[in-house]
């Protein structure tokens, strides 16, 4: 018999497993990686920690830290970052040295948009005020 006559031929349950196996883990890890994503307002608050996580090294790692009057900005017109995002709220993070409680204070006005215990501050990034 040659190739062409001869009976399709049944994968053998090692090669179903060798081509599914693959293709169920990408599935099961995706899946994995999106469930674990936050969503919603704990998507902005993540975000909100990681900018300010981002600000404060360059205080810590700056030559000069700015003062109020200089603020964030003093980051971008050094040349340090290209621009200044806005926090997930849509409005400028906060910067102020001397701070009221700390020598600076970065932080974030919170979904309302006034000081108070929804804001997420640099140096208490999960408690607020």
């Amino acid at each position: 018999m040659n190739a062409s006559t001869s009976p399709s031929r049944l994968p053998s349950l090692a090669e179903i497993l060798a081509l599914s196996l693959p293709l169920a883990a990408a599935v099961g890890m995706g899946f994995f990686l999106v469930s674990g994503l936050p969503r919603g307002e704990d998507a902005r608050y993540s975000r909100a920690r990681d900018d300010l996580r981002a600000f404060r090294s360059l205080v810590i790692f700056s030559p000069k830290v700015p003062d109020t009057q200089a603020g964030l900005q003093y980051f971008v017109d050094s040349g340090q970052i290209p621009f200044l995002p806005q926090d997930p709220w849509g409005r400028p993070y906060q910067y102020r040295n001397p701070g009221t409680e700390h020598p600076y204070e970065i932080f974030s006005l919170g979904p309302d948009g006034m000081e108070s215990k929804d804001d997420v501050i640099a140096w208490n990034l999960y408690g607020g005020r």
